[in-house]
């Protein structure tokens, strides 16, 4: 890059100290609120997706506050691409005077729904936000998704969207049971369902002596295994002594930890008994001490399983880019 004059330069090196200063106060506030302030890695979401191949839109405009995560950068900058570390002092100035000078090349960004990451250009895209500009040129890569969350979201929060669609995709409950209200508040969720399918299908195939099409395991997972099991959720209220929890957080929970139950309170056939059995036996004394008597069995001050994320692809390592 040729020269640059000293006033660019100035200005440029001042905007980059505002924007190093705005980073630490987000840094601060994220500590204080709980607030995830960091891009999302745009690998992890790719491994979410069924579709892994996009196709290129054209050169467009996108709006800076859609752009959420990068490829390679995710650790360099936040949510609204500001500079975390001085390390990209050098290349941020120079990138940042080259704006005056002769303008930039468009950037490259994957789309997801309506959000972006950047392949090439976080440099670019974090100068034109600090320049005021509301969008910037790029060329285009989608995936085919149908995907509209806030841009502000979490990752957890977008991967319960995408494995909400998987799911539903997979078993098309949506269009036999379109009131199934099968929603989670932690991702991972829907893939124990799936796996549990898979297995009644397997079971119910060995006992009938014949293959058992997908479409009807679901059919049987939902209306004897599901269902019974939710019912017996709502009868006990427990719903009302875990506030923030889904009838579908609570299924999951139990078929997890059914073995560690059992072993205090006794073998049960299935999910929708042992929850009937907590019930009634609390029921009297009341589902506060339910819920202690549960969380002492588990070890933990609270319902561990509802809290833990569940593996995902590790994200990869961030990669050298020009921009």
């Amino acid at each position: 890059m040729s020269e640059i004059s000293n006033p660019q330069q100035i200005q440029a090196r001042q905007r980059f100290e505002n924007a190093l200063r705005q980073a630490a106060r987000a840094q601060l506030s994220a500590r204080l609120t709980g607030e995830d302030i960091h891009l999302i890695p745009f690998e992890a979401i790719r491994a979410e997706l069924r579709q892994q191949n996009p196709y290129y839109r054209g050169l467009v405009e996108v709006p800076l506050d859609a752009i959420v995560g990068s490829v390679g950068r995710y650790k360099t900058f936040t949510r609204k691409f500001l500079p975390l570390t001085r390390g990209v002092e050098e290349r941020w100035v120079a990138v940042d005077a080259l704006a005056s000078r002769t303008g930039w090349p468009p950037v490259e960004l994957y789309q997801v729904g309506n959000i972006y990451f950047v392949q090439d250009g976080n440099h670019r895209v974090s100068v034109a936000r600090q320049l005021g500009m509301n969008a910037i040129e790029a060329h285009v890569r989608a995936y085919p998704v149908d995907l509209e969350v806030d841009p502000s979201e979490n990752l957890d929060q977008i991967f319960i969207q995408l494995g909400e669609q998987n799911f539903l995709a997979m078993t098309g409950l949506a269009e036999r049971f379109p009131d199934h209200n099968i929603q989670f508040t932690s991702p991972g969720r829907y893939t124990e369902l799936l796996a549990q399918i898979r297995n009644l299908q397997q079971v119910l195939s060995q006992i009938d002596g014949e293959p058992m099409a997908w479409e009807t395991a679901v059919d049987a997972w939902y209306e004897m295994i599901y269902l019974p099991t939710v019912q017996i959720i709502h009868d006990s209220t427990l719903l009302a002594d875990f506030p923030g929890r889904t009838e579908a957080d609570l299924f999951v929970w139990l078929s997890q930890q059914r073995d560690r139950l059992q072993e205090h309170y006794g073998t049960f056939e299935n999910l929708a008994d042992l929850a009937q059995f907590l019930a009634d036996e609390y029921r009297e004394v009341g589902l506060p001490r339910l819920t202690r008597q549960v969380r002492r069995l588990l070890g933990v001050n609270s319902l561990a399983p509802l809290e833990e994320v569940a593996n995902s692809d590790s994200p990869a390592s961030e990669k050298g880019e020009d921009d």
